[in-house]
């Protein structure tokens, strides 16, 4: 019988760790090369093209002029003029266009140029030193000489004509055996440099004139002022004090008969009458509604319809995977130790700049300092897949779904499932059968129609619009006020007239007038006690400052003369002076003169000076020389 057993677990396992044991021995018995020296070798390489390019660019004309100056181009620039292609480090990354850069810089007697390159894997820079070598110029002057053998001549002076010489020593003259001596003065020169007089200075608040310093101020100087004592006058005036004097005597009252009005309640008396109608009430009638109920008539409607299918889903959540990332500087460090850049998942850390410094403020050992810059992974997109579930779709933005069975129903409650569809039966009533009056109750299916008659209370009548009744309002007559359900009304009587007194009867009031004698002062009188006099008071006036010892008295006035001494001073003995309580000021000019100081300045020549020695102490060589024989 033949047995299948099939794939198992076991055999995966196995197999899984034979793969894992054969790759470390291919690790161990290969391992990875050491990239650094070419990574080096390609950062050298890229120095070097930008040194070459640059010793091409800079000709003569293009060179700085003056000492110390200097011209900058960076990568950017060679690559926009075409005179480079783009630089590519280790990594694959282009080397910053803006960052590297060449620049030359002129000194007394040669150029400097400096290449720096700024890669993702390292940056540095290099110095290179030219003259004369490298460039051409006036000053530098071809030397023609022969050799002292007599083979190889032409050869040797074709390769003597292509170099050139700077130096501070002229050089040793060269005779060949055919031809006579000649006698050469070599041109040199030094910068001869003194200190020359350039101008005066003061020090602060010094004014400079000609070779002296002058300060110019004032100082004041105090004289007794003038004294002088004046009397001084001077009066004191208070209101004198008013004494009066009165007499009162007795006068007649003037007499006048005159008519006093007053007022006392009259005398009531009452009435009864019976009421009358005094107007008509218009009110409205008891309205009475009733409803002719009728059966509403009927129509039933059949319609039918086909399934609704729906389809079910299973869904889950997508798996999420970043499309894309950017590294993000973070921050920077510097360390003594040069191995720490690396590269992670999810950061790095890059060497962007290395230089030695003193380990001390007094020491005179260095130690290397290297610069980092730490970088940070940043996902720059995102994206959803199922593909790590077969069957399955992906589904708005981030789910995964798939199809698993369908289910069927009618369109909603209203609709019948008969096994075979749907069916929804709809049945509408209608009151057209029985006129325009009657209106539909759907919910109980009848038609109404609103029946309306009207009723008048008891004791009213109907009016000709049916909606009102009439009925009578009963009151009292005019003047009358009801009291008890009868009508009742009050009359007022005033007393019989005299001869001094007469009444007039004013509503529930009677007004009395009566006659009698009226006294009156006359002016410049008050009344007594006896009404029939009046009395008269005569008053005079006078002044007294007995109350103000020492004063003497004017008029309504009092008057006292007070005597006071003054001390005054003044400067007129001292013309230009200010007076200051008792004191003269008068301010006077002062003068301060100093020799100024004198400044110099270092000024600077070249002197020239032609010998026939090749070197002269102090001198240096121009590079020009001529034949004296």
């Amino acid at each position: 019988m033949y047995e299948n057993k099939g794939f198992t677990i076991k055999d995966l396992l196995i197999r899984l760790i034979l793969i894992i044991i054969f790759v470390f021995l291919l690790i161990w018995l290969f391992p990875m090369p050491n990239l650094k020296p070419l990574n080096n070798q390609i950062f050298a390489d890229n120095i070097d093209r930008m040194k070459n390019v640059a010793k091409t660019y800079y000709t003569v004309e293009r060179l700085p002029e003056n000492v110390n100056d200097f011209k900058k181009m960076t990568l950017r620039e060679m690559l926009k003029q075409k005179l480079i292609l783009p630089l590519m480090d280790s990594n694959g990354n282009y080397c910053s266009e803006d960052k590297s850069y060449v620049q030359i810089t002129k000194l007394e007697n040669e150029y400097i140029i400096k290449v720096y390159l700024s890669c993702t894997d390292t940056q540095d820079y290099i110095i290179e030193h030219f003259g004369c070598y490298d460039i051409c110029s006036n000053e530098c002057k071809m030397l023609e000489t022969t050799s002292t053998t007599t083979h190889t001549t032409k050869k040797y002076q074709t390769t003597l004509k292509r170099t050139t010489f700077r130096s501070t020593v002229a050089p040793t003259t060269m005779i060949t055996t055919s031809q006579t001596n000649h006698v050469y003065e070599y041109e040199y020169s030094r910068n001869v440099c003194e200190n020359v007089f350039d101008k005066y200075s003061c020090s602060t608040g010094y004014e400079l004139k000609g070779d002296k310093c002058i300060k110019t101020g004032t100082r004041y100087v105090s004289y007794d002022a003038d004294k002088k004592t004046v009397e001084v006058r001077s009066t004191d005036t208070k209101d004198a004090k008013v004494v009066v004097n009165s007499k009162t005597e007795k006068v007649n009252a003037n007499k006048s008969t005159q008519t006093v009005y007053s007022t006392i309640n009259a005398t009531p008396s009452q009435k009864t009458t019976s009421k009358v109608i005094v107007k008509y009430q218009t009110i409205t009638a008891d309205k009475i509604s009733s409803y002719d109920v009728k059966a509403a008539i009927g129509t039933t409607k059949r319609t039918t319809a086909n399934y609704t299918v729906v389809q079910n889903y299973d869904i889950i959540t997508a798996t999420k995977y970043a499309t894309g990332y950017k590294w993000t500087y973070v921050s920077t460090r510097t360390s003594h130790n040069g191995s720490e850049a690396f590269v992670g998942e999810n950061e790095k850390l890059v060497l962007v700049d290395h230089w030695q410094e003193l380990t001390c403020d007094t020491c005179f050992t260095t130690v290397d300092v290297y610069k980092y810059y730490r970088y940070k992974k940043e996902y720059t997109g995102i994206s959803y897949s199922c593909d790590a579930f077969p069957g399955y779709t992906l589904y708005d933005t981030n789910k995964c779904r798939k199809a698993t069975t369908q289910s069927k129903s009618c369109p909603d409650s209203s609709w019948k499932d008969t096994g075979s569809g749907c069916v929804k039966e709809e049945t509408t009533y209608s009151c057209s059968s029985y006129g325009s009056d009657y209106t539909l109750d759907s919910s109980a299916k009848t038609c109404k129609k609103l029946i309306v008659t009207y009723s008048c209370p008891s004791g009213t009548t109907q009016n000709t619009d049916k909606k009102y009744c009439t009925r009578p309002v009963y009151g009292c007559p005019s003047g009358y006020s009801e009291s008890n359900g009868k009508c009742v009304t009050t009359t007022y009587k005033c007393p019989s007239n005299t001869t001094t007194t007469t009444y007039t009867l004013a509503g529930t009031k009677c007004s009395v007038a009566t006659k009698k004698d009226v006294y009156s002062c006359p002016s410049g009188t008050t009344p007594t006690t006896d009404e029939r006099y009046c009395a008269k008071t005569t008053t005079t006036t006078e002044y007294s400052c007995a109350d103000y010892p020492g004063y003497d008295r004017n008029g309504s006035k009092c008057i006292k003369t007070i005597i006071n001494y003054k001390t005054t001073y003044n400067c007129d003995k001292y013309p230009g002076s200010t007076l200051s309580v008792d004191k003269c000021i008068k301010p006077e000019s002062t003068s301060d003169v100093k020799d100024a100081t004198k400044e110099y300045r270092l000024s600077c020549k070249k002197e020239y000076k032609w010998s026939n020695q090749t070197s002269l102490d102090g001198w240096t060589y121009t590079g020009n020389k001529r034949l004296v024989k």
